[in-house]
């Protein structure tokens, strides 16, 4: 496993859980990685292939993002999310689902949205990225899979790889539709991972994800010195309220690594 510098190496001992790490510089060779290819339970991180699922279906004029989808009393799930509070099932976009799914993780909106997509389209894409370790296999249900049955899976390095590949528009071409999927993405309510400590002139656009036992977050970083992308997988996680607090003493550490890498003289670099 690669050495990393003394600051970080120390930040992810402290944190008391499994953590799988991916940190990567959309703009310089420069990247950071602790076991960032072993495949984890996703949770609510496989929402992320989704959203680029329908953003590009959006792009490419296959899907129209004011088709109207009726929540039906049938679809509601437990879980995270709002549409399963409410008394009145509403009719939303494609695109209202997508941002339910995304800034508060709303489980129904994501089944509704895998049933439009079809499950082909998931794996062709993961696929085409060659996200190995990635695969959407279950709806979800506010809970693990059960006994024996697929769970939804990804690593480190999957997740950092689709969202650089968004980023670069690799798959969403430059433009309207990409800039709304990123909007969605700032809009994120759940803050208390990876931007929790990080500086208030960063923008983030991040996803969260949560099971028993995990606590994701897979972030894009817009800094003035560059831009980058940080994944924290953690598994094993008995106490979630230390362990979120650990990995967002360790994603600062790993932000001010990165701010000195960038403004280190080229003589200084080993």
């Amino acid at each position: 496993m690669a050495s990393h510098p003394p600051a970080i190496q120390l930040a992810l001992e402290r944190v008391p859980a499994r953590v799988r790490l991916f940190f990567s510089d959309l703009d310089r060779q420069w990247e950071i990685t602790h076991d960032a290819d072993h495949p984890v339970t996703a949770a609510s991180t496989i929402k992320l292939l989704i959203l680029v699922t329908l953003y590009r279906a959006f792009a490419r004029g296959d899907l129209d993002a004011n088709e109207p989808v009726a929540v039906t009393p049938d679809v509601v799930v437990p879980g995270s999310g709002v549409l399963r509070w409410l008394q009145q099932q509403p009719t939303l976009t494609l695109r209202d689902l997508a941002v339910l799914m995304v800034i508060v993780s709303d489980n129904t909106a994501s089944n509704l949205l895998i049933d439009r997509l079809g499950w082909s389209a998931f794996t062709a894409l993961a696929s085409e990225l060659g996200l190995a370790q990635t695969a959407l296999r279950r709806r979800f249900a506010g809970r693990a899979a059960l006994p024996g049955a697929e769970e939804n899976v990804t690593s480190a390095r999957d997740l950092a790889q689709l969202l650089v590949s968004v980023e670069k528009g690799e798959i969403i071409p430059e433009g309207p539709w990409l800039t709304d999927l990123r909007t969605i993405l700032t809009a994120q309510q759940f803050r208390d991972i990876i931007p929790a400590r990080l500086p208030a002139h960063v923008r983030l656009g991040n996803k969260t994800g949560s099971l028993p036992g995990f606590l994701h977050d897979a972030t894009l970083l817009w800094a003035p010195h560059g831009r980058a992308t940080l994944v924290l997988l953690a598994s094993d996680v008995h106490d979630a309220e230390f362990t979120r607090r650990a990995l967002a003493d360790l994603a600062r550490v790993i932000y001010d690594e990165w701010w000195m890498e960038t403004n280190r003289k080229p003589s200084d670099r080993s």
